[in-house]
């Protein structure tokens, strides 16, 4: 077997393996999903465990994917190679893929399964919950409201109030109750999915997902009939065209309606509306009883009134009695319907009351004039005694008393009238609507008589009283009072009559109105009935075009009664006029036309709604049609072509063929007709489209209709039968599936057939070729069977002779002795003989040879035969499930076999015949040889020729038989060929169907985000709805309690309308005197009657949405004024009537719209100025200037006094009203008057709801809210008004917790004055008005002296309380005095002011030195900070004392350090407090976390240092004492400071190479005799060479790069080297530029010390006394050196160039392992080609790359050894654990990549594993990190996640996606993956990636998690911490985390220990020698550029 043929089957083998156990695994989670239960079992549980598995099962899908894809390539590879076995790869794929696919399937089953049950389980939670909640509601009205007529009024409103509110805890419940039954509708039905239940009638399933089963399928949303659920996995259903099929149940779903849901749904509505009954009965008994207690009470009144107590009331006064009695009574009996508290009986006695209080009270009327007379009578004597009186006459008093008592008739007939009139205001119309109101209008009409009959009365009555007062006194009391009275009757008579034209009218008009609406309902229902009569459309064109035409026709009839809309909408509007027109002075009619009104809107919506219906689908049914008629037309045309083609198909398969030229004809005809068939593809493919168009526009026709018919169930609450039919659009698709079907049956007979014809083709040619040799065989074996005949009759003559010879050889025995000559002949003869018996003998050698030949390969045939079985029975074994379609072909492979046995067989045979004849030729030559003797040559040469002939004879038998097995395995192979061919025709089938699922599943994709996209719609509309709908509860609740405050107003009106009732009665009195003379006018006058006829005033309406007034920053309208009750109905009413104008009523409201005003600025001796100004003056402290800005924005706007202007912060901000750092505070501070966005949803909030959900803490929350409460109230932000506490309350603007607070009046603000807590109000009380603009200006403290400060001016005061003055000073001493004597705290700094260079013998700025290359730049940063720290940046050369911007701008500094002096400069004007705002020292921000505790103990040392601890408010230095009271220093920051060990020594000597502390630096500087100043002298090197004292001298020179000219690419040193691009040579002299050389001691353990060179770049060491010893060194040399005559270079230079030839470690720069050469020789390239390259290779120098501040950490330092290394390699020595090492490889990789620390470059896991940064292990844990940076793809979408993401997901555990994002945050934002590109967490929250607490959480770092720890303290420390604490390479900013085997507090590395093959080079004593311990400043390990930057960190 071939090497190609064997590695073909080892790569089928590990394919068809692989691809099984993807099939394995596809089919298990099938299996599982399968058998899942989804009903309502325990499905609370189930569901949130069903969604943790779902999200595991889609990350393995994820995975997984990528797995089959790196599959798919791999089969892709072998089929693209054309393997022998593709096709069973290829049928394999498919396999996985069709498995695959239906898997997915099942997870969009799943998904819906889990949304639909979520549903369902949190509807019936609900559900529960509010019945228990409506139970409880139930139970407290039952047992708190109770009530009798023994229940005092007082207690009876008060519990009316209480009913009230219960009304609203019980109106929360209506939206919950409709919502749900709004839900049930929805909610699937579970418990049929479960077996046990049993249900009655057929229940409905719909299908999830598309299946096939055979020739059966279910669409995806076709509904079909369950029949049997007895298998949990497979449900029996019927489907839509009547077939049975087997379903899986995960693909079914019994949709909506769920009784259960309804049934619990409508149990809750029935619950709420008997509980609103309840309500409602109480309410009815409530009130009753109120009415019925107020009318027993007036009818006590009336039943106590006397003559004398009427004659003191004027008439209105008494009127007003009986009036306010018939109004109580009125309504008693308006309340008592329907009231439980009283029966007939009740009512019947509380009317008799009455009647007798009427009647009782008319007595009195009537008999009143008389008893005023008789008082008159009585009293005229006592008057005057001496005139006579002339009494009446005695019939006058019967006549008026008769007269009185006919007009008290007609008064009490006239109000009978009025309540007979009155009635038909109440109309209670029912289902006969018409009918009642026509019998009401002759009702009204029967009133309207008796009124005419009243009148008529009146008139004779008014006659006869006319005639009487002729002759009486016109102002007699009975003239006055007959008069009146006829007046009041005769305008309540005409009253009436205008009530009853108005009734009339409006009854009439309302009646037309409801005849129009119930003609109107009855068209409209007709039409809706039409509409719904159709549920699906047609494929029937004319069927189109019929139901066109009936819609074309209800379109023309609609618009022909559009009148009888008109007429409706008219006669509603005439009512709602004619309503109107009544008078305020009587009842309004309480006919409800608002629901009239809603009505006709609804009638006239649904009308339209039937015309649009019509329209809509009339253009549908035309589209329909186009689309129907096209796709008719392609269908038949295709149909037609497809038949045909089949019948020309048939034609040629049946056709017969005798030779090849006619098969050839017949092969081309069958390629002409293949190719047609394949051309008409993209035909069937459009027909294919248009049956999808055509079927989709029948869904959404059929959509249409049902949303149509189920909106009218809505709305009319009325079900619509439907019937189940099946829709045109299946019928469509099943046809185009049908001709699908069609032609790709037809162009699989084609292509089978065309296929088969060219195999045909091609076996006749070969069978032809092959008879051919059969016919030539045939005719050489007739030949040889010629002569073998003849051969034969040449034996028998042969043998006749030899029988003859036998004959004659008897008969010569006698003669034997005489033949002598004879016999020698014959012995010569037998010598021949031999010899031939010899070459015979070598022939059998051969045949002998021959059969070891064919038995080796019988061997062989039978190794191959066990190995092939051997495979196919382990392919078999492993994989039998997997090729059980392959069975059948394993038979015949294995008859194949079996043939094969019986060839070798018979092979074997037949050798054993070619034996057993060469045993019995040799048995026949033994006997030859025997007889040779007796005969002669010629016998001899017959047999041998006998032997050939049988030879040859049975060679040709044996061609014979193998031509013969040559024409049956032939024949077995065309049979193989023909089931070969049977086998493709199947899977090209089987192909044909996995396509046609594919196109299904991408139409279903497609159709899925379809819905998707318009659920999304939806949902977004719902959200809409959703917030709409609560603006709507809002604004209910709003209305509710403006009336229930309209409600108490108007009864605390009445209340004080009694109590001024009295007052009115005196001025009543008044009146009557007025009125008395007017009748004595009158008197002058005709007595001539006059009806007066009221007449409509026409009142001025203005638009309300002009009425809008000015709020605080934003308009506010006059309906939302009222609404909130800054103005009452009454005030709206005038502005909207004209009467009031908006300027009037602001006046009025100033205080809510605009406030009383802000305390706005400061004024003094310097004039007015804002605070910012006064505080940047020292007026005022920053605490305190900040609080009252705050103040201002809380209410509206920043104010400038000096402009009296307001602006927002941002405005006060650019014009520099208010300082930049405080712009964030002052923002939000603003957003309580503008309002905080909810990150969340979007909405507005108050700064009560803010502090609430945690946007702003309380404390600022109570300190900005009793500002506004003392401006205004409190501030509204949508409104933009100031409401009280009470109010804002109510409206939820703030919580009882505030409204406490507020009530306690919290000192929350600092008097400027005295620095004392104060509350807002009383700060406003000490403010002053300014006379011109009426600002507030608080009063500032007028300036005392002042001194010169660091910063500013500082008061003597304040040097008082610092105990650096005493009283006696400020009065003993001036200013300049004070300044002098002070200097050192007030402005002196004697810090390090610059450098003095000996060698040139200068003085210049520690920056120019740096440009000089005299210092390095960590150096120079350092001083530099340390003068910022002390105060000012140093000129030493001018003697000038500058700030950091001014030293900037002088260059004094360069811009490169502007940043991190600023930060420092902060240490002498203030670090402020994000928390507070404040500001704070220096050691504050350490202490806080503001700055890095190591970078701050540095500037507090040097601040220390150069003259003490400054106090950044007062601008001064204080001493330690005044430090501790000011909490600006503590005894263990001194106790730090104080220690001189390595920890705390930050700075460098560049002189020495020693770390100092600042203190220590100083001692060795120089000052500056001219200036004064200290200076840092920097010694001259030359003298510096002859010091015995310089035992170090670090020289590091620069990077050198070396460049390949082949690959332009870079590489270090040692690449080169190991590449062979350099010699040894020039290796050694490139390094020798990389080299940092350093002496260090090392003192062993036994005390024993010893001399050690170091070059820190390649870590090459030299003992100096071993060099010594071995003679490398003289000890001249060594001399030489430690007299300073040999730098340390020089001499390390000496060293190594004698020790060239001997052994030495070279360790590059990178992260290769030290190579140790034994000869420099042995390195030395010898190749020509090499060495001719080192010409052309570019050696360059260039500075190494720059990170930033972000950068994360790169490297370990370890400091024992003082060199740079990469993590892993740090945790192979040790010094790191396994688990920091991790989290430090985690943070570079999911920011960028893995950071190679010798180049700086950033490398994928692969690459940085090829480099052996890190190894594979910690690869594999570092992929889900590389992938937070690269992205998580979307299993679905194929969308780049982010982190963010992927852990919302369930993609990415919670933990380790925590840790990633606060990488990226601290690094400089999270990544967004697919721009690669940083954003902000502000942006973050708005895409969703984190919430509010999230975002907290990553901008908390203080609270970061601690997973790492510290490899130099061993303490936990979190990331933040170790970049703070990291050392910075200064030539690229690379962070390196120091580390070492012990920690610098003592504690040995608790993982040092467990790895001993770590750290196998170090050193076990110390380093007494060297630069030893950590420290916080810069570290400048080399003369020129090798400088770090660090910090150490106290951890805890």
């Amino acid at each position: 077997m071939s090497l190609k043929r064997k590695g073909q089957l080892l790569d089928l083998q590990s394919i068809i393996q692989e691809i099984s156990q993807a099939i394995m695994w596809v089919n298990e989670r099938e299996e599982e999903e399968l058998v899942f239960d989804w009903g309502d079992k325990n499905i609370d549980s189930y569901v949130p465990k069903k969604q943790e598995s779902y999200s595991r099962l889609m990350s393995s899908l994820e995975e997984k994917e990528k797995e089959l894809n790196k599959l798919k390539l791999k089969a892709g590879v072998l089929l693209s190679n054309n393997h022998p076995a593709s096709d069973k790869i290829e049928a394999y794929m498919d396999t996985l893929q069709t498995q695959w696919s239906w898997l997915l399937q099942i997870t969009k089953c799943i998904q819906i399964h889990l949304k639909e049950n979520s549903a369902y389980s949190q509807f019936f939670k609900e559900a529960n919950e509010t019945y228990a909640k409506l139970q409880k509601q139930h139970e407290t009205i039952k047992t708190k409201f109770v009530c009798d007529k023994n229940t005092r009024l007082e207690n009876l409103h008060e519990m009316l109030k209480n009913l009230e509110k219960e009304k609203e805890r019980i109106m929360e419940n209506k939206r919950q109750v409709q919502s749900l039954v709004s839900k049930s509708k929805s909610i699937v039905r579970l418990k049929p999915r479960n077996p046990e239940e049993k249900f009655a009638g057929h229940i409905m399933v719909k299908a999830l997902c598309d299946f096939k089963q055979d020739q059966k399928s279910i669409m995806k949303g076709d509904e079909g009939i369950l029949k049997d659920n007895s298998q949990r996995s497979k449900w029996n259903v019927t489907g839509p065209g009547g077939l049975d099929m087997w379903i899986p149940s995960v693909c079914l779903i019994v949709p909506p309606p769920n009784p259960l849901s309804i049934t619990i749904a409508n149990k809750n509505e029935q619950y709420y509306e008997a509980i609103m009954e309840i309500w409602n009965q109480l309410i009815i008994n409530i009130k009753s009883l109120i009415a019925w207690q107020y009318c027993l009470k007036d009818v006590n009144y009336i039943n106590s009134l006397t003559h004398s107590m009427l004659s003191k009331m004027n008439p209105e006064e008494y009127r007003s009695i009986i009036r306010r009695l018939e109004t109580h009574y009125q309504e008693f009996l308006h309340t008592s319907k329907g009231s439980d508290m009283f029966g007939e009986e009740d009512k019947k006695v509380i009317q008799g009351q009455f009647d007798k209080a009427q009647q009782h009270y008319d007595t009195l009327i009537v008999q009143l004039p008389s008893y005023r007379e008789e008082g008159v009578k009585t009293e005229a004597p006592k008057q005057e005694v001496q005139v006579p009186v002339k009494q009446p006459p005695k019939p006058s008093t019967v006549i008026n008393l008769s007269l009185l008592t006919n007009l008290q008739e007609i008064r009490h007939r006239l109000e009978v009238a009025e309540s007979g009139l009155t009635n038909h205001l109440h109309v209670p119309l029912g289902e006969n609507n018409v009918q009642e109101c026509s019998l009401h209008i002759q009702k009204l009409q029967g009133a309207h008589q008796d009124i005419e009959s009243i009148y008529d009365q009146y008139r004779h009555l008014r006659e006869v009283i006319i005639k009487q007062l002729k002759g009486a006194p016109a102002d007699s009391e009975h003239a006055k009072f007959l008069r009146s009275e006829l007046e009041i009757i005769n305008q309540k008579i005409g009253g009436l009559r205008h009530l009853y034209s108005v009734y009339l009218q409006r009854l009439t008009s309302l009646k037309a109105l409801l005849q129009s609406l119930l003609q109107a309902e009855d068209i409209i229902k007709v039409y809706e009935a039409r509409l719904t009569e159709k549920e699906t459309s047609s494929t029937d064109i004319q069927e189109l075009e019929i139901h066109r035409s009936a819609l074309r026709n209800m379109k023309s009839e609609l618009d022909q009664k559009r009148d009888l809309l008109t007429s409706m909408e008219s006669h509603l509007t005439d009512t709602v006029h004619l309503n109107s027109q009544i008078s305020d002075s009587f009842h309004k009619c309480d006919v409800d036309l608002s629901k009239y009104s809603e009505l006709v809107n609804q009638l006239s919506d649904r009308w339209h709604r039937i015309q649009h219906q019509i329209d809509n689908r009339m253009l549908d049914l035309d589209k329909q049609r186009e689309q129907l008629a096209q796709y008719q037309q392609d269908r038949h045309s295709v149909e037609q072509w497809i038949d045909n083609t089949r019948k020309r198909q048939d034609n040629l398969q049946i056709a017969k063929f005798t030779d090849i030229q006619t098969l050839m004809d017949h092969l081309n005809q069958q390629k002409v007709l293949h190719n047609e068939i394949k051309s008409r593809k993209e035909k069937v493919e459009d027909v294919q489209r248009n049956a999808e168009t055509c079927a989709t526009s029948i869904k959404d026709y059929e959509l249409q209709l049902a949303s149509y018919s189920s909106g009218l169930e809505t709305l009319l609450n009325v079900p619509i039968k439907r019937t189940l039919l099946q829709s045109p659009a299946s019928s469509v698709r099943r046809e185009a599936g049908e001709l699908q079907g069609h032609y790709i049956e037809l162009l699989t007979r084609s292509s089978d057939h065309y296929k088969f014809l060219g195999d045909f083709l091609k076996n006749m040619e070969e069978l032809k070729l092959r008879n051919t040799k059969i016919e030539l065989l045939e005719e050489e074996l007739r030949s040889l069977k010629d002569e073998l005949q003849d051969q034969k009759q040449k034996n028998r003559s042969l043998e006749d002779t030899l029988a003859s010879y036998k004959l004659e050889l008897s008969q010569y025995k006698d003669e034997l002795l005489s033949m002598q000559e004879v016999k020698r002949t014959t012995v010569q003869q037998v010598n021949a003989a031999k010899e031939s018996l010899g070459s015979t003998q070598s022939q059998i050698q051969n045949l002998s040879d021959e059969l070891n030949r064919v038995k080796y390969q019988l061997e062989e045939e039978k190794r191959k035969r066990r190995l092939a079985e051997e495979r196919y029975t382990s392919q078999q074994d492993e994989y039998e499930a997997a090729v059980r379609r392959r069975q059948k072909e394993l038979e015949e492979i294995s008859w194949i076999k079996i043939d094969l046995e019986k060839s070798v067989k018979d092979r074997e045979r037949e050798i054993e015949r070619l034996k057993m004849q060469l045993e019995e030729e040799a048995t026949r030559r033994r006997n030859a040889e025997s007889d040779i003797s007796k005969n002669s040559k010629l016998v001899h040469e017959s047999q041998s020729k006998y032997s050939d002939l049988a030879l040859e004879r049975d060679s040709l038998l044996s061609k014979l038989k193998l031509l013969e097995q040559d024409k049956n395995r032939n024949q077995r192979l065309e049979e193989e060929l023909v089931r070969l061919k049977l086998t493709l025709e199947t899977e090209i089938r089987s192909k044909q169907r996995f396509q046609d699922e594919k196109n299904s599943i991408l139409k279903e994709f497609n159709s899925m985000k379809s819905q998707y996209e318009f659920k999304e719609s939806q949902i977004r509309q719902c959200e809409s709805d959703r917030d709409k709908a609560e603006r709507e509860r809002l604004s209910l609740k709003n209305e509710i309690e403006r009336l229930m405050r309209e409600l108490n107003s108007v009864e605390e009106r009445y209340k004080s309308r009694l109590l001024i009732s009295e007052k009115e009665a005196s001025e009543l009195a008044l009146r009557r005197d007025a009125l008395e003379r007017e009748i004595l006018r009158l008197k002058q006058k005709p007595s001539t009657l006059n009806i007066h006829t009221q007449t409509d005033e026409k009142v001025m309406t203005i638009d309300p949405s002009k009425l809008v007034f000015d709020g605080v920053r934003r308009k506010v309208t006059a309906h939302q004024l009222y609404d909130c009750g800054i103005i009452s109905k009454a005030t709206l009413d005038q502005l909207l009537n004209g009467k009031k104008t908006v300027e009037e009523v602001a006046v009025d409201i100033q205080v809510s719209l605009k406030g009383t005003g802000i305390i706005a600025g400061m004024t003094g001796s310097q004039g007015k100025m804002p605070f910012t100004k006064a505080k940047h003056k020292n007026l005022l402290s920053p605490e305190s200037a900040l609080m009252l800005l705050e103040a201002q924005a809380a209410t509206g706007y920043i104010v400038d006094p000096a402009l009296n202007e307001k602006m927002p912060v941002d405005t006060a901000c650019s014009r520099g009203i208010v300082d930049t750092e405080d712009r964030d505070i002052l923002l939000k501070a603003e957003a309580a008057s503008t309002g905080f966005k909810d990150p969340y949803t979007g909405k507005v909030l108050s700064v009560g709801q803010a502090c609430k959900k945690g946007h702003i803490d309380k404390e600022t929350t109570i300190r900005l809210l009793q500002a506004q409460e003392s401006v205004g109230g409190i501030l509204d932000p949508v409104l933009s008004v100031y409401l009280s506490k009470d109010l804002a309350l109510d409206r939820n603007l703030i919580d009882d917790d505030l409204y406490r607070a507020l009530n306690k009046k919290p000192t929350s603000y600092l008097d400027p004055a005295t620095g004392e807590k104060i509350t807002y109000t009383d700060l406003r009380k000490r403010c002053t008005a300014e006379p011109v603009s009426g600002l507030l200006l608080l009063r500032g403290p007028e300036k005392s002296v002042t001194v010169k400060g660091i910063r500013g001016e500082v008061s003597l005061p304040e040097l008082v309380n610092s105990g650096l003055l005493d009283e006696q000073d400020i009065k003993r001493l001036s200013a300049k005095d004070i300044e002098d004597k002070l200097k050192s705290y007030l402005f002196g700094s004697t810090c390090i002011a610059g450098i003095y260079d000996e060698a040139n013998e200068r003085t210049i700025t520690l920056y120019q030195a740096m440009k000089e290359g005299l210092l390095m730049r960590g150096t120079t940063l350092e001083l530099l900070e340390a003068q910022a720290a002390s105060g000012f940046i140093v000129d030493p050369v001018n003697n000038v004392f500058l700030t950091v911007e001014e030293a900037t701008k002088r260059c004094i500094v360069g811009k490169e350090f502007k940043n991190k002096l600023m930060s420092a400069e902060k240490a002498v004007t203030g670090y402020k407090d994000p928390a507070t705002g404040k500001t704070i020292s220096l050691f504050q921000a350490i202490t806080n976390d503001i700055i890095e505790r190591g970078h701050g103990i540095r500037l507090l040392e040097a601040q220390i240092a150069s003259g003490g601890i400054i106090d950044p408010v007062h601008s001064h230095r204080i001493d330690v004492a005044v430090a501790y009271k000011r909490g600006y220093f503590d005894e263990e920051m001194n106790e730090i400071l104080s220690y001189e060990g390595d920890d705390t020594k930050g700075f460098f000597d560049p002189n020495t190479k020693e770390n100092l502390t600042y203190l220590q630096l100083k001692e060795r500087c120089i000052k500056d005799p001219k200036t004064g100043l200290i200076l840092l002298p920097l010694k001259d090197k030359k003298k510096a060479q002859q010091s015995k004292e310089s035992r170090t001298n670090v020289l590091r020179k620069r990077r050198v790069v070396i460049v390949d000219p082949d690959t332009g690419l870079e590489m270090s040193v040692r690449e080169a080297y190991h590449k062979e691009l350099i010699d040894y040579e020039t290796f050694l002299d490139l390094s020798e530029q990389e080299c940092e050389w350093e002496e260090i001691t090392i003192t062993a353990s036994d005390g024993s010390a010893r001399l050690v060179i170091v070059d820190r770049k390649t870590g090459t060491q030299y003992d100096i006394q071993d060099c010594v010893d071995r003679g490398i060194i003289d000890k001249r040399t060594l001399d030489n050196y430690r007299a300073g005559n040999l730098t340390l270079t020089e001499f390390a230079d000496q060293i190594t160039s004698r020790t060239s030839s001997t052994e030495m470690t070279i360790t590059a720069n990178s992260v290769d392992d030290m190579v140790t050469c034994s000869s420099p020789t042995l390195a030395t390239p010898t190749s020509p080609t090499v060495r001719k390259r080192f010409n052309s290779i570019s050696i360059t120098v260039s500075p190494p790359g720059m990170f930033d501040d972000h950068s994360p950490v790169g490297a370990i330092f370890d400091t024992e050894t003082l060199e740079k290394i990469t993590i892993l390699e740090g945790l192979k020595r040790g010094v790191v654990d396994t688990i920091t090492a991790q989290r430090l490889l985690e943070a570079q990789a999911c920011t960028g990549g893995i950071i190679n620390p010798a180049t700086g470059d950033r490398l994928s896991l692969e690459d940085a594993v090829h480099q052996s940064i890190i190894d594979e292990n910690m690869a594999a844990k570092l992929k889900a990190a590389q992938k937070a940076y690269v992205g998580f793809e979307d299993v679905k979408t194929k969308r780049k996640l982010s982190a963010a993401e992927a852990v919302k997901e369930t993609w990415l555990p919670y933990e380790a996606g925590q840790r990633f994002l606060e990488y990226q945050y601290l690094t400089g934002g999270l990544i967004e993956p697919q721009k690669g590109r940083r954003i902000s967490i502000e942006e973050a929250i708005r895409k969703g990636w984190l919430d509010g607490n999230g975002a907290q959480r990553l901008q908390d770092t203080h609270n970061h998690p601690k997973n790492l720890t510290c490899p130099k303290t061993k303490l936990k420390i979190t990331y933040k911490q170790a970049m703070d604490s990291c050392m910075v390479e200064e030539s690229n900013g690379m962070k390196m985390l120091q580390a070492s085997s012990v920690s610098t507090k003592g504690i040995s590395s608790p993982y040092n220990v467990s790895n001993p093959g770590s750290r196998s080079g170090s050193r076990a004593g110390s380093r007494t020698g060297s630069r030893s311990g950590s420290r916080r400043g810069s570290v400048d390990y080399s003369s020129y550029s090798y400088n770090f930057s660090s910090s150490s960190i106290s951890y805890s």
